[in-house]
């Protein structure tokens, strides 16, 4: 069960690390002072923001739960310091040996003697609260068919060197919109409690600090991959020898149930585990990038879904923090995006996928370039003409009977007459060719500009941060230990911009 009154609140925190610190700064040999950045950090992270949210994981009844303010602290230290101290990322080390070792940090964990820390266990049980589904398949005893990962997908790879079809080919992206337009949640999200967590710790302080722009929010949105370091053929139990003659097709423990296989579309190769989508922003003025909403999902999972699934768990979870602009890459343009962010009156920065339906109006061998023009079938730009009154369309010529090229393999098929071939796109008519900031604007760069604040945020969580490295098991884990890195990395901002007083 959970008492306020052992909750540490942030006063108490603060009196005992300024205290403490004070006498240990005297003595160089407990090197205190060589903490002074992750001190400040601390002292800036208001864990009271939670304490009224979290009771409501525990029980009603029980042994009181103990020094929960100081795991979630030493956790959040722990990330601050990897591979910067004996433990590097290995959180029983951590527990075990570093913090006992050394007293500056058990004083910036909130504790003032090696006796108070808590045990490897407690941190476990406090991860493991805030996952919101059954846990039974992560338990040592859980059997799953055998076999359930053995074969990759075929690999069907697109112009845009994503995988064509996804995990759940019958649900298109119009489905899981027409879903959200009707109020329901796009799917269960066992992650919102530690999304809400995020917010609290460390979305909303940005926010009071002017690190998020609030009142004109421009997102950008991108998955990555995440590797699980696990055997995808998963193991025998103890139980089963080697003699049984049903020992194939027995069922199997997975020790990463939730992985699976997916293309990696950087480094063009196959690899085991699952998705990372984050939701980011830009700051210019401070020249920060920060995650707002961190998403795991499924290793084959499409692009264009992910982002529907993370924006509707963006509004569900922030409490009225509302974007003006969404910038999303190429795998995101369809017609039901570009609906659904119309609907909620958000500006919708696109990039055109050649390989998506072109247009309601445009023919079926016409494709577009990332400007919105149409492309011939033999590759060539088509040849802008002018506006058509009559028609209320933007009118495109032949590129040959302009005089623009030399010459076409589809000269007389495609088009025999003099004149050449000619396409109309209506004006208004369609959200993706006519979105509400016009492509060729300036206005349209500068914003879109700033969509490479999710590239910049994947390089932190995975490389900075090490997530790509942790040998870390299950979709449970791996989102609680996203959330600890989306708080430092916002830790981080709030120091670079000067906003955390010194110790």
């Amino acid at each position: 069960m959970f008492k306020p009154e052992l909750w540490q609140s942030q006063d108490e925190y603060r009196t005992i690390v300024k205290t403490y610190g004070r006498r240990l700064s005297r003595n160089p040999k407990y090197a205190f002072k060589s903490y002074e950045k992750e001190c400040r950090k601390l002292l800036g992270l208001n864990l009271d923001a939670i304490a009224d949210f979290i009771p409501g994981f525990y029980s009603a009844s029980g042994r009181p739960a103990k020094n929960q303010a100081q795991i979630l602290r030493s956790l959040i230290l722990f990330v601050l310091l990897f591979n910067r101290t004996s433990a590097r990322t290995s959180l029983t080390t951590w527990v075990r040996e570093t913090l006992p070792g050394s007293i500056a940090l058990t004083v910036l964990v909130g504790c003032t003697s090696s006796d108070q820390l808590p045990p490897l266990g407690s941190y476990y049980d406090f991860m493991n609260r805030f996952w919101l589904a059954s846990r039974d398949i992560y338990s040592r005893t859980s059997l799953l068919p055998a076999g359930r990962n053995s074969r990759k997908p075929d690999k069907i790879i697109g112009t845009d060197g994503k995988l064509v079809e996804d995990d759940n080919p019958a649900l298109s992206a119009a489905d899981i919109v027409k879903r959200i337009m009707h109020g329901s949640p796009a799917c269960d999200n066992p992650e919102a409690a530690l999304q809400k967590l995020f917010f609290f710790l460390a979305v909303l302080p940005s926010m009071q600090r002017g690190l998020v722009d609030a009142t004109s929010l421009t997102v950008s949105g991108d998955g990555t991959a995440v590797p699980s370091h696990v055997s995808p053929y998963g193991h025998h139990p103890a139980s089963c020898l080697r003699s049984c003659p049903f020992r194939d097709g027995c069922g199997r423990h997975y020790s990463d149930p939730d992985a699976g296989w997916g293309w990696d579309s950087d480094n063009k190769c196959w690899y085991f585990g699952h998705t990372l989508y984050m939701l980011c922003s830009r700051n210019a003025k401070f020249k920060v990038e920060l995650p707002l909403l961190m998403n795991f999902t499924g290793a084959r999972r499409h692009d264009s879904k992910n982002f529907l699934y993370a924006i509707d768990d963006f509004g569900r979870n922030t409490y009225g923090l509302f974007p003006r602009n969404i910038c999303l890459d190429s795998a995101h343009d369809n017609l039901a995006t570009y609906r659904l962010l119309e609907r909620w009156g958000i500006n919708a920065l696109i990039d055109i996928n050649g390989r998506a339906k072109s247009s309601d109006n445009a023919p079926d061998d016409i494709t577009f370039d990332k400007q919105g023009h149409p492309v011939c079938r033999a590759g060539h730009g088509m040849v802008s003409w002018g506006n058509d009154p009559v028609k209320d369309a933007h009118k495109f010529r032949c590129p040959l009977k302009c005089g623009h090229i030399d010459s076409c393999p589809f000269a007389a098929s495609c088009s025999p007459g003099s004149y050449g071939r000619t396409v109309y796109i209506k004006n208004h008519a369609d959200l993706r060719f006519h979105p509400r900031i016009p492509r060729d604007s300036q206005q349209y760069k500068d914003i879109y500009s700033e969509r490479t604040a999710c590239e910049r945020v994947n390089d932190r969580v995975l490389n900075d941060y090490s997530l790509q490295y942790l040998m870390i098991r299950g979709k449970d884990h791996f989102s609680f230990w996203a959330m600890l890195i989306g708080i430092c990395i916002h830790l981080d901002a709030r120091y670079k911009a000067g906003f955390l007083a010194s110790v």
